[in-house]
């Protein structure tokens, strides 16, 4: 949700390479409902005045406006690994570069440097070790794209952990594991979670049918995968998540569908991945640095 009393919008910026997409989401204010606006974009020098003439169409300031940045495989790349318990940090590291990052297809364009560790108690003397790490050019191409925009930047990480199903919604998921499968243009995406925490993200580029065993996947809809929990029952194995009425409701064009799902889904979350905080911790730093070395030139010249 926008917890901030001065945020009043969350621009939603998907990082997909090629192109780049703009959700806009604007809270309720006084009699005035909620807003949504969508746009497609081509990635170059132009993306800040596009930006802001989608803020001046909604009537909403920059300086009211969160910016949150979604990246998808590959950009982006989360994986879960089991740990004995107690390991430290140095330890952790070394199942990390071993486990995950030799193992990574092109590793090399991985940034080693730095990536999110989530770290939870998996009984039986194991710890379950969430990562999360990003394309080593990804930050530098986004900060450019961006340029002064960025320092409005509070999000940072991978778009679908926010995939994780209501479970008011869908009991059934409850100390299960389960995946959801979101068809995106010709690709699918698809999100592992556990018990609600999300464990790994996959892109499935060699689906190219839309048939999923006896299930057909349409656009425009998300899908719930019980096949890997181990419930039977007269449940479907694959089941769509939204009900059609919620996004006729949205008013949108039908290639928004991916963005605006994972953007209403993360309102309702609070417990994310996040490396924004990392890096303005590691600006900072630079920033101190930086002031250093210049009060120590001018006391030099002097």
């Amino acid at each position: 949700m926008l917890h901030s009393q001065s945020i009043n919008a969350r621009l939603f910026f998907s990082y997909l390479k090629d192109k780049i997409e703009l959700f806009l989401f604007v809270k309720p204010r006084r009699t005035s409902g909620r807003v949504m606006i969508y746009r497609r974009a081509p990635g170059d020098a132009a993306m800040n005045s596009r930006i802001q003439a989608l803020l001046e169409n909604a009537r909403v300031l920059r300086s009211q406006t969160e910016i949150w940045i979604l990246l998808y495989p590959p950009e982006i790349h989360t994986t879960t690994i089991y740990v004995p318990a107690h390991s430290t940090r140095q330890e952790i590291d070394e199942h990390i570069q071993q486990e995950i990052l030799m193992k990574l297809p092109y590793s090399f364009k991985y940034d080693w440097e730095n990536y999110l560790v989530k770290k939870r108690d998996n009984g039986y003397g194991q710890d379950m070790v969430t990562v999360t790490i990003f394309g080593k050019n990804v930050l530098p191409r986004i900060q450019s794209l961006l340029f002064k925009n960025f320092a409005r930047v509070t999000f940072i990480g991978d778009g679908l952990q926010f995939l994780s199903v209501d479970e008011k919604r869908f009991s059934q998921v409850r100390g299960q594991i389960y995946e959801v499968i979101l068809p995106y243009d010709e690709i699918y995406y698809k999100a592992v979670f556990r018990s609600g925490v999300h464990m790994k993200s996959k892109i499935l580029t060699h689906a190219g049918s839309d048939y999923f065993g006896n299930y057909q996947l349409v656009k425009q809809q998300a899908y719930l995968d019980l096949r890997r929990s181990g419930l039977n029952g007269d449940l479907p194995q694959i089941q769509p998540i939204i009900p059609k009425i919620e996004w006729v409701d949205a008013l949108l064009t039908p290639a928004a569908f991916p963005t605006w799902y994972i953007a209403t889904n993360s309102l309702r979350q609070t417990e994310v991945s996040n490396f924004a905080s990392l890096f303005k911790a590691r600006e900072y730093q630079d920033e101190i640095i930086n002031r250093y070395n210049q009060y120590s030139l001018t006391q030099y010249l002097n």
